[in-house]
């Protein structure tokens, strides 16, 4: 496969490899989890799984990596100590259905930056896929009934999720003015470090505040497959991918969350397979198809 093909394979892994982030995020006030404590040690654990793979690349590239300093902290800041941290408060006040609409709007988002702060143009064929997809998520998280989405009401977890997801749609956009000298690896370690600086204080303020992270297997295991899989693993594939097929291409994809995580549920979980994941699925792929394929307005 060429450079673009491996782009969209990278950025599907990865958003296969979150599809169980949301699930994490929703369990763990019941398991005593705080949402700062648990994004914090993601993070450390997945710089000490990432960093050995990185650490020539940081001696090497150390004074490139200072020179952009400001772009540094600013990936670490939205993608690391701001994303992550907002979607689990978030979640300690919203439902899951609720927080996955919300984070639906991401593509959208993307193309909107990409206009205002790229020049890149939208085309009706972008903002139609945009749009269908949308619907095949609503589909899946309503469980094919009108009723729920009606019945929701908004609430301050809602404006949480709305303000993550606005940093991980400046995030993905930051991801296209890294300059083609820097190692990415180098990159995503330096970020996270700074992005684990700038969290840590919210952690310290999080623990004296009556809220400390308990040591339990439940936090560990769950602490694990973020760290490992959904960080070290999600993280690196998407912003490998984001590199290979621009920020807007990339932020379609973001609707596959659900997809995804109703396919686990089925396959992991045991959970009934039922005619609007059929439905809503093969919807959320036809926008993705509409947008992405007409090279001429890419």
């Amino acid at each position: 496969m060429n450079r673009t093909a491996w782009g969209y394979v990278f950025v599907v892994l990865a958003v296969l490899s979150w599809a169980g982030n949301a699930i994490v995020g929703r369990l763990a006030p019941d398991s005593g989890i705080p949402p700062i404590a648990l994004n914090f040690w993601r993070w450390a654990v997945a710089f000490v799984v990432l960093a050995p793979f990185a650490i020539g690349s940081l001696g090497a590239q150390w004074r490139l990596l200072f020179a952009h300093w400001r772009l540094v902290t600013l990936f670490g800041v939205a993608g690391v100590a701001g994303f992550n941290s907002l979607l689990y408060l978030a979640l300690e006040e919203t439902t899951v259905v609720q927080a996955t609409l919300i984070s639906a709007i991401l593509p959208a988002m993307v193309i909107a930056s990409a206009r205002v702060f790229l020049g890149q143009p939208i085309g009706a064929r972008q903002v139609a896929g945009v749009l269908l997809s949308f619907a095949g998520v609503a589909v899946i998280v309503a469980r094919g009934d009108a009723a729920v989405l009606l019945g929701l009401v908004l609430n301050r977890g809602d404006l949480w999720m709305l303000i993550a997801v606005c940093f991980w749609a400046a995030q993905t956009l930051l991801l296209r003015f890294i300059p083609k000298a820097i190692d990415l690896m180098a990159f995503q370690v330096a970020a996270i470090g700074v992005g684990l600086v700038v969290a840590l204080p919210f952690y310290v303020g999080e623990t004296f505040g009556g809220r400390p992270m308990p040591v339990t297997w439940t936090a560990a295991l769950m602490v694990a497959y973020i760290a490992v899989v959904a960080s070290a693993g999600g993280y690196t594939l998407w912003n490998f991918g984001v590199i290979r097929i621009g920020p807007r291409s990339a932020g379609y994809f973001g609707n596959l969350y659900p997809v995804f995580g109703a396919l686990l549920g089925i396959v992991l979980l045991g959970e009934p397979l039922h005619g609007y994941h059929l439905v809503g699925g093969a919807v959320v792929l036809a926008g993705i198809l509409l947008a992405t394929l007409r090279k001429a307005e890419a």
